[in-house]
């Protein structure tokens, strides 16, 4: 899968990272990203980057689950693409409305981390 080996490269994950829990690691920095920036923790260029980053990791999300080769089930892809396509819907309305609020795309990031919660051995390390 291409979006996984794109990540690896690009946050410096360890070889032996599994999709699931690299998926985890990058919801989990953006959504923080996004917190700061709902909360005024982050400056407006800030704040900008951490909505395009979000984007950028649905956008591989999407890649991915139209990659012939995702093995996931097919209703569990439609709904990952669903809400891929959402983001990139909600993140042009945050992107043109500097009062937008960012709490939204936060709760769907939550929402996957959930689903996504690495076990508790492959924290450590």
């Amino acid at each position: 899968m291409q979006g996984y080996g794109a990540y690896k490269n690009t946050q410096g994950a360890v070889a032996t990272q599994n999709g699931r829990d690299l998926e985890y690691r990058l919801l989990a920095q953006v959504t923080g990203g996004l917190m700061k920036a709902r909360d005024g923790r982050a400056s407006i260029q800030e704040k900008y980057n951490w909505i395009l980053q979000n984007e950028k990791v649905w956008g591989v999300f999407l890649a991915d689950v139209n990659d012939p080769e995702n093995a996931l089930p097919r209703a569990l892809k439609g709904g990952i693409a669903s809400l891929a396509l959402w983001v990139i819907k909600e993140t042009k309305l945050v992107m043109s409305d500097d009062d937008a609020p960012l709490d939204d795309l936060i709760e769907i990031n939550r929402q996957i981390m959930a689903g996504l919660k690495p076990e508790p051995q492959s924290l450590v390390g």
